[in-house]
């Protein structure tokens, strides 16, 4: 306490909950987050939170240094119970627990089990989106022909978000009768991590887990009885081989593979469409050159990277930038941040198709770096560039700001609403 005696004397400054300060929750993060990222980086590029048991992480070294730390975790049952982001998560798993066992995905798994199902996965996943061009242009051109004729439309709602839900839902096995509930399924469950929502929105988030669990375990049933082309049929092919894994482990990562990719690659997809109408020499680079659109996508992805931040747990004390943590600690890394740190990126804010190398960390680093970034990047340079071709004069409705969306970790576009002509 400063001395009652001394009018002069500074009080202590109170704690800042800097979760919420840097989160999709603020306005003033969702408008700029770059205002608040870039003194806060070179400052205080590793903070304790005054409010929870977590660090903030917005320096790009100490950030990759600790999603490739392979002694912390990705498991919520190594966070400590007080975290109330982390509760809300874990009381939504104890619910589907009590109805569809525990939640075994890779995304939340640490060694030697993350490494025993992901390299199962991983391998027939990616041998499926390997070869998945040319279901992905033949889903995007069937989008853009359905925007044909029309005037204006809305780039995030009409496009963006109706084509990483057909190419998942398609190459995991769903009919596509389905992939409509999917899609609001998957919205819905984006809800889980934001710990201000409501009874009716976390009942939403709860029934959105629980129709794509019971989807892909009815799926699961069919295919076991009759196999078709498709990633169902493969994991359980390998199962039935010998694969070392359960019923409810292959259950879970078709949940993480179609929540993960579906919303994901959403944003990137609308992200980058906004990018291109608004740097238009980009635009007209690509538009000159279709080549471009590789490293445009990557540019995209760290300039506006659609998840925000990626967390670890520890699993005991230690340091993270000679910054100590708490066994428990939550330690958030910002790749906003990140990805736009000067010491690692040359002039970091500068939106540059051409740029090389491009060592962003949008997609994790690690032992779980995205397994479906591959993919990822197949929809976003097809879907952003064809759209380009066919409307090269689309341009932005008009000049309002960028409408995020309000979800924690989430940094994509609500609606882009374009003119065609």
């Amino acid at each position: 306490m400063p001395d009652s005696q001394d009018p002069g004397a500074k009080l202590p400054a109170p704690p800042r909950f800097l979760l919420f300060e840097y989160s999709e929750l603020n306005p003033a993060m969702r408008a700029d987050p770059h205002a608040l990222f870039d003194p806060q980086r070179r400052e205080r590029p590793v903070e304790h939170d005054g409010m929870i048991p977590a660090m903030l992480i917005s320096a790009y070294g100490v950030g990759r240094e600790s999603l490739m730390d392979r002694s912390l975790s990705r498991n919520f049952d190594d966070a400590a119970p007080e975290n109330p982001v982390i509760a809300n998560v874990r009381r939504l798993n104890t619910a589907m627990a009590a109805e569809f066992g525990k939640h075994d995905s890779m995304l939340t798994l640490d060694d030697p089990d993350h490494g025993r199902v992901r390299g199962i996965v991983a391998e027939a996943f990616l041998k499926r989106a390997a070869g998945a061009q040319g279901l992905v242009a033949r889903i995007i051109d069937a989008q853009i022909d359905a925007l044909a004729g029309r005037e204006t439309f809305d780039a995030v709602n009409d496009y963006a978000a109706r084509i990483p839900i057909q190419v998942l839902g398609t190459i995991l096995g769903s009919p596509p009768e389905m992939f409509e509930s999917l899609k609001v399924w998957t919205e819905a469950g984006q809800l889980a991590f934001d710990p201000t929502k409501s009874a009716e929105q976390e009942k939403l988030a709860l029934d959105g887990r629980r129709g794509i669990l019971s989807h892909f375990k009815e799926l699961m049933e069919a295919r076991r009885a009759a196999p078709q082309d498709d990633l169902v049929s493969d994991l359980l092919a390998a199962q039935a081989n010998g694969a070392p894994i359960d019923d409810n482990e292959i259950l879970f990562n078709l949940f993480a593979l179609l929540v993960a990719g579906h919303l994901t690659t959403a944003d990137l997809i609308g992200n980058g469409i906004y990018l291109l109408l608004t740097h238009d020499d980009a635009r007209r680079a690509v538009l000159k050159d279709p080549k471009l659109i590789t490293s445009a996508v990557e540019e995209i992805l760290r300039y506006e990277p659609p998840i925000s931040f990626s967390a670890r747990f520890a699993k005991a004390d230690g340091k993270a930038g000679g910054c100590p943590y708490h066994k428990g600690d939550a330690l958030v890394v910002s790749l906003i941040s990140a990805n736009r740190d000067e010491d690692r990126i040359d002039d970091p804010h500068r939106f540059d198709i051409t740029r090389r190398p491009n060592p962003h960390l949008s997609f994790g680093a690690g032992a779980h770096i995205c397994v479906g970034a591959p993919l990822a990047r197949i929809e976003g340079q097809t879907a952003i560039l064809k759209l380009l071709q066919r409307f090269p004069n689309l341009r932005k409705a008009d000049d309002s700001p960028p409408d995020w969306r309000v979800v924690p970790g989430v940094r994509g576009l609500a609606k882009l609403d374009v003119i065609t002509e």
